[in-house]
């Protein structure tokens, strides 16, 4: 490591400066955000559209400059250079952004054209418009992304049919360490009312990310260690309103530089009413108080980044239920978060560059009932993560390669009479590489990751049985190969396939009692084994300065899928009259169904399409449809909780003062449902879309307002656990202010 260090530190100081304007009309532009992205340091332009990064070590950089309301540039620098330290750089106004660089799935940072997987970057304007309480509430319809909801106050990402343990949720590039994975009415610990970025890699993706990436990668990137040194004190102040629940959210951001120090500082809270339906009723029981804090440091000298930061997540939540009903349960959850980064640049050797991310979490929720205030079960989950990776030199000329270690280890308990599962620790170890050759017109890239998982159970006592303990083993071994062909400047073919796998949860190994979320007894297996997935995508893409078209085809085939078995077995708490003893197992229909975890092999395919069209300056349209068939090989019955055929149009105008827009979402009615899984009708939603940006010298105001369910449908979405007794949400009308310093 001192090596590094010391390797790193002989490279001179050079400087990047220069000034940014429109290209139609010559004026300097305010607030442009530079980036150095082989170094992850930049600025933003001040009032006369000027700026300067110092303290660059020598080398040749791309550097991206991006702005809303504009396509973003990337321009190639050398440094040092007279022209580096005078740059002249023109922005396009447009509403279509063709150059977001996507990090997620992607450490030499290619240009989108050239990755051989479909990926989703939610831009700073798509941020603001679907400022929403969940991550997944913003991603949803988008191509290939559903939602999977409990209420309003959860929800987690579908990618292509896939869900819960099958899709790995990130923050800064490490797992997100919560149990929304576990159960529909476990929430994410993450508001998403105000992430940086947010980015999804779908298909199979366990080269980089390992095991419960079967489905695809979401990764929610902030800036709690800042990336960058900030030019002063500058930040963000949010104050949001909406009506369906009478909820209002407040969050304060701010950012503090200072020679070669970063500090960052965070404080939110948001709380909500019970949610009304179409009509104006509510669901009961649907309340939510979320909030929380965040403080982070980085020190940022020419040869990286070195950072920390801490992060304290809370959120009470109701269950949604029907009005008196004998369980009327709230939860009670906690995350704090502790977090270390590191990255070192132009290393003068082999490696030439290393990057470290290190987290520990501490994650626990109680549910408890709001009758007498008694806790029926409480979780609890430590986890210790790392991910060390280094960038080497090429190979041969054109290529270039990443190899890297993987470590995690947590500490999973759960206490109380309703406790699903024992006691459990987890640990999981791995080594991975990716190699990538560049071509004129053609790029190819393979890669390989070994992972070892282990879970050991102690004895235990679920449901008045003795549970015996024991230690599982799953080893894996995955394979990655992806490429992109240039048929023009405008048209490339891209092919990916993979081999991906995921390890048996402690809940499908080990669950033996009811689960009231989805109102089954559940039982586990400890003869399940690893699921295995073998990917293809095939998809082309268009872009020019005026449109951007994708298609995407996709064909998985899963090996030991592991699902939910309803069985012709009942299990009930009740006492009989006659007997005087509890009713427990039976066929005769009383109380909840049994679940036993099985394993299959499986069928999931599907496409997807997105087109974006500008069709004036400034006005653009966006059409985006996807659909996903999934069928059990064994039974040749179909996969429960698969999202039907969907469809969506977004007519937006853009300009960097102001927008406004309209969307029309629409799913198709789902009859392609598993056993005793209840059939949905289709149904359309209309919403509309408007804000402006008003400046006051270095201030930014900008407000923002949008309305959801206009014509106030009632409608049931597929994925929603409670999409049996009660509705989506309504009308809602949301307005946002927010000030920028």
């Amino acid at each position: 490591m001192l090596f590094i260090l010391n390797s790193a530190l002989l490279f001179p100081s050079n400087k990047l400066a220069g000034t940014v304007t429109d290209r139609d009309n010559g004026n300097t532009l305010t607030g442009v955000n530079i980036l150095v992205q082989k170094l992850n340091v930049g600025a933003v332009t001040n009032s006369e559209g000027v700026f300067a990064i110092e303290n660059l070590p020598a080398g040749v950089y791309a550097v991206r400059f991006s702005y809303l309301g504009y396509s973003s540039e990337i321009k190639t620098v050398v440094l040092p250079s007279d022209s580096a330290e005078n740059m002249n750089v023109s922005l396009k106004e447009s509403s279509i952004n063709l150059n977001e660089v996507v990090v997620t799935g992607n450490p030499f940072l290619a240009e989108p054209k050239d990755i051989s997987q479909t990926t989703i970057s939610l831009s700073k304007l798509d941020l603001i418009i679907n400022s929403n309480q969940t991550v997944a509430d913003a991603l949803n319809f988008q191509p290939g992304v559903a939602m999977r909801s409990n209420g309003m106050a959860t929800g987690r990402p579908v990618i292509r049919g896939f869900s819960n343990n099958k899709v790995l949720i990130l923050e800064d590039g490490l797992r997100m360490g919560d149990l929304s994975n576990a159960s529909d009415d476990h929430s994410m610990t993450d508001d998403g009312s105000e992430p940086e970025k947010i980015e999804v890699l779908e298909g199979p993706s366990s080269l980089l990310y390992g095991s419960n990436a079967i489905g695809g990668v979401v990764n929610v990137i902030t800036d709690a260690i800042p990336p960058v040194v900030q030019n002063g004190l500058n930040g963000e102040v949010l104050a949001q309103g909406s009506t369906v629940n009478n909820e209002y959210l407040g969050n304060v951001h701010l950012n503090y530089g200072i020679g070669q120090f970063s500090f960052h500082g965070k404080l939110f809270k948001r709380k909500g009413d019970d949610y009304r339906i179409s009509g104006g009723d509510k669901t009961f029981n649907s309340d939510l108080n979320t909030y929380g804090s965040q403080g982070g440091i980085s020190y940022l000298p020419e040869w990286g980044m070195v950072g920390f930061s801490f992060t304290d997540f809370n959120n009470k939540y109701g269950l949604p239920t029907m009005p008196g009903a004998d369980e009327i349960v709230y939860i009670d959850m906690n995350k704090k978060q502790y977090r270390f980064a590191t990255e070192v640049n132009n290393i003068n050797s082999f490696i030439t560059s290393m990057n470290l991310k290190a987290g520990y979490l501490e994650y626990e929720h109680k549910e408890i009932s709001k009758l007498d205030g008694e806790v029926g079960t409480a979780f609890g989950l430590k986890t210790k993560s790392a991910d060390l990776s280094f960038v080497h030199q090429p190979f041969m000329k054109n290529s270039t390669g990443v190899i890297g270690f993987f470590g995690l280890i947590q500490n999973y308990n759960v206490v109380g009479e309703e406790a699903l599962t024992p006691n459990a620790d987890y640990g999981s170890f791995a080594a991975y590489f990716l190699e990538r050759f560049k071509f004129e017109r053609f790029s190819f890239s393979f890669g390989a990751r070994y992972e070892f998982n282990k879970v050991k159970f102690p004895d235990a006592v679920l449901s008045d049985s003795s549970f015996s303990g024991g230690k599982d083993t799953y080893n894996a071994f995955s394979l990655s190969a992806g490429m992109v062909y240039n048929l023009s400047d405008i048209f490339s073919l891209y092919f990916n396939a993979a081999n991906a796998y995921r390890a048996p949860t402690i809940e499908e190994l080990s669950s033996y009692a009811i689960h009231e979320a989805v109102a089954s007894f559940d039982i586990g297996n400890r003869e399940l084994d690893k699921e295995n997935t073998t990917g293809f995508d095939l998809g082309i893409r268009a872009q020019s300065d005026n449109c951007y078209f994708e298609l995407a085809g996709y064909y998985n085939k899963i090996n030991n899928l592991i699902y939910r078995q309803p069985l012709a077995l009942f299990y009930s708490e009740d006492v009989n009259d006659v007997t005087g003893e509890e009713v427990g197992f039976n066929t005769n229909g009383d109380g909840f169904r049994v679940h036993r975890y099985e394993q299959a092999k499986a069928t999931v395919y599907g496409f997807q399409t997105k087109i974006t069209y500008e069709l004036i300056r400034g006005l653009s349209a966006t059409v985006v449809s996807d659909y996903v068939r999934a069928k059990n090989d064994d039974t040749d019955e179909n996969i429960p909780q698969i999202p039907p055929f969907r469809f969506s149009v977004d007519l937006r105008y853009a300009n960097p003062d102001y927008w406004y827009g309209a969307t029309l979402n629409m799913a198709a009615k789902q009859n392609d449902v598993a056993e005793d899984e209840e059939a949905t009708a289709g149904y359309g939603i209309v919403g509309i879309y408007a804000g402006i940006r008003l400046l006051t010298g270095n201030y930014s105001n900008v407000i923002s307002l949008k309305a959801s369910n206009i014509l106030d449908q009632k409608y049931k979405d597929h994925l929603s656990a409670i999409k049996d007794f009660t509705y989506m949400p309504g009308r809602n009308v949301t307005l946002s202010y927010k000030f920028i310093f």
